[in-house]
């Protein structure tokens, strides 16, 4: 009869400690777990509104070996984009964006092809390659989607694409979105 009684109340312990396990990972009781945001299903970038930069906040700085500038929008629209359509990976299908090529840029900043570039975004993710590999890649800094501005909250306002011919057209790494700065990295 001991033997019994202790495998009895095994088994009940165990369904205590599954059911216990179960309401408190199901939100169970009206009750929702908060300690791991959720992703979303809308929002392929995963974050919430943001409001934009205004008209004079500055929204990317370029600093190169010799130059440092902040841009505004304006400031960037004034290096006359181009538009070009590509298929974006992050949201799957193909999106036209108003774009300045990597290449102008850094040619306008002073950045020479062999130094080595970090990309920062604004959640402080980088991404790191030789001038020369962003240009072979055909890199471009996009400022606007589909004609508008892009929000924050989808990657804006600027972000870094390739083109479906680009080598990194399907490597999700160099496509930095909510782009913050592109500087040259600096060895002592």
């Amino acid at each position: 009869m001991h033997h019994f009684l202790k495998r009895k109340l095994s088994i009940v312990g165990v369904i205590v400690i599954a059911t216990i396990s179960f309401l408190s990972t199901s939100g169970a009781a009206g009750t929702e777990k908060t300690s791991s945001p959720k992703p979303s299903v809308s929002n392929p970038y995963g974050a919430g509104a943001i409001d934009p930069a205004g008209p004079n906040d500055p929204i990317l700085v370029v600093t190169g070996s010799s130059k440092s500038q902040k841009f505004t929008m304006k400031d960037l629209l004034a290096l006359k984009p181009i538009k070009i359509s590509l298929f974006e990976p992050f949201v799957k299908k193909r999106q036209q964006f108003s774009v300045i090529r990597l290449s102008y840029l850094f040619k306008t900043m002073e950045i020479k092809s062999g130094e080595k570039v970090v990309t920062k975004a604004l959640n402080n993710y980088e991404y790191v390659n030789t001038a020369l590999e962003f240009m072979a890649a055909n890199g471009y800094l996009a400022i606007k989607r589909n004609g508008l501005d892009i929000p924050y909250d989808q990657g804006g306002p600027i972000r870094l694409v390739y083109p479906d011919s680009s080598k990194w057209s399907k490597s999700l790494d160099p496509w930095n979105w909510s782009l913050a700065s592109i500087s040259v990295r600096k060895y002592k």
